[in-house]
């Protein structure tokens, strides 16, 4: 890594991240560049896939967001990476209360854009689901379970389409009319119907800022089908060939991901349910 970037690192004041999220904090080290400092929960592995993943998204045009390579901190793995400007599609509508009618065609043109660009370097999003059953917190599951949804799984159609499967709308930054795509931990190559079965879930079931009024929760729940459902109605005049239950098939990869990538506690016992209501549903 260059000189300059890693003396930009080393001075680096630690005490004031610019803002904090589930794995990591995110620092500004100046001269347009941001520092990704992961806790130690994450393994090196997760951070060389994400430098992985950011390296070909940025290479591939679905993001500007240039990754300059690995760093250790304090014990702390971190990336570094070009600083983009702007407030996430989440805050937005504070601003611009309007943006609420065209945040899902905005969405919409996003995952177009990102979905028309391929790669073979991104790990196959069904070999991922596959070793997360493998790996995570999957012991409610029979052998017998087990065994019938890795075959599901196996017979998906392959593809090598870049998905993100990560696509809410605070990995969306907004700066004026442009709009930016970050966080790229979870991206994979494959069928853009695991993504949209991604969103469906992202958009009516993940867990909402922890900690609000049951009110708060009830108006976001309901914004963000809001914006789901402009989202897919975009997404499928976009898109020739999908349809808005094109993710149906591919429900039950996005809830073995969530849970075994995420295992959030407030939505454990509504995955598994899921998880086995699908499995029961496999022919």
């Amino acid at each position: 890594m260059d000189e300059k970037i890693l003396t930009l690192v080393k001075n680096c004041d630690l005490s004031k991240p610019m803002f904090r999220a589930r794995s990591s904090e995110v620092f500004d080290l100046g001269d347009e560049k941001v520092l990704k400092l992961y806790f130690d929960s994450v393994s090196k592995e997760n951070v060389d896939i994400e430098l992985l993943n950011t390296t070909v998204a940025f290479e591939t045009g679905c993001t500007p967001m240039e990754c300059f390579g690995k760093v250790e901190v304090n014990g702390r793995q971190g990336l570094v990476f070009k600083k983009l400007y702007g407030e996430s599609l989440t805050n937005m509508p504070m601003k611009n209360p309007a943006i609420l009618f065209t945040a899902g065609k905005i969405i919409a043109a996003l995952h177009t854009h990102v979905h028309s660009a391929h790669s073979d370097k991104l790990r196959d999003v069904r070999r991922v689901a596959l070793e997360t059953l493998d790996n995570g917190p999957f012991t409610f599951l029979s052998a017998e379970e087990s065994e019938k949804l890795k075959n599901y799984i196996s017979a998906l159609p392959e593809a090598d389409n870049i998905i993100h499967l990560d696509f809410h709308t605070d990995n969306i930054m907004c700066d004026g009319d442009k709009y930016q795509v970050i966080d790229w931990m979870t991206a994979c190559k494959g069928r853009p119907e695991a993504e949209l079965a991604m969103m469906h879930f992202l958009f009516h079931d993940a867990e909402l800022f922890p900690g609000s009024s049951k009110l708060k929760i009830f108006l976001m729940s309901t914004v963000r089908v809001f914006i789901y459902n402009g989202f897919i109605k975009n997404y499928v005049k976009m898109n020739k060939g999908f349809s808005k239950d094109s993710h149906k098939p591919w429900d039950v990869v996005a809830y073995v991901l969530r849970l075994g990538i995420w295992d959030i506690a407030s939505e454990r016992e509504l995955l598994q349910n899921k998880i086995k209501a699908e499995i029961k549903n496999i022919k």
